[in-house]
């Protein structure tokens, strides 16, 4: 089948591409440990504060995963949404990263850990559909960190610039659909992906 996708130049709902992806670090990073999406391993969270336009799926933070063992996950999301989905990517703010002292530090350290992405896969039922890098926009932008969000954030406003590769799948017919994504950078010292089982309905 035709599956259909986001150019990076595209907008959907009034935002382009990069802001959307600000909406998902800012969506990510703003729910509890418990509840995260990210660090769910079955599916189960994947409906926690989803917007109404766009239905958001995870990797995982990447991390020295050298097993490169991730999460396999199921989710039903309704039809008629597109499906925004991070295969690797690279943000950085200023709570996890005090070293950095202000907007250029943020920008410069995400554009150098995007620059040495070297993977970047995504399948659907098989289908290889190529990885758009997109950066965040505004290039900084404004985050709620949740207090549990984990041990390197102290939670509240902090600023935040990201850089990287996602897929933003227009609205697929209803159905079954298999996804596979993964992404490594810094020499294959940082790894990150999953797969999803998902049903539109």
């Amino acid at each position: 089948m035709n599956i259909e996708y986001y150019s990076s130049y595209s907008k959907h709902a009034g935002l382009t591409y990069g802001q959307w992806t600000v909406k998902w670090w800012q969506w990510a990073l703003s729910i509890p440990a418990n509840q995260n999406p990210v660090v769910d391993e079955t599916g189960k969270k994947a409906s926690e504060s989803q917007p109404k336009e766009a239905w958001f799926l995870a990797g995982i933070l990447a991390d020295e995963n050298e097993s490169k063992k991730f999460p396999s996950r199921e989710c039903s999301i309704p039809a008629g949404i597109p499906i925004l989905i991070p295969v690797l990517n690279c943000e950085a703010d200023l709570q996890y990263y005090p070293e950095l002292k202000n907007d250029q530090d943020l920008l410069d350290h995400v554009h150098k850990q995007a620059e040495s992405i070297e993977k970047k896969e995504f399948y659907i039922d098989g289908e290889l559909i190529p990885p758009q890098r997109v950066h965040s926009d505004p290039s900084v932008f404004e985050l709620n960190v949740h207090h549990d969000f984990d041990r390197f954030h102290n939670g509240g406003y902090t600023r935040a610039a990201a850089d990287g590769y996602w897929v933003f799948l227009r609205p697929l017919p209803v159905g079954e659909y298999a996804l596979r994504f993964s992404g490594s950078c810094e020499n294959g010292r940082l790894n990150s992906g999953a797969t999803y089982r998902i049903r539109v309905v």
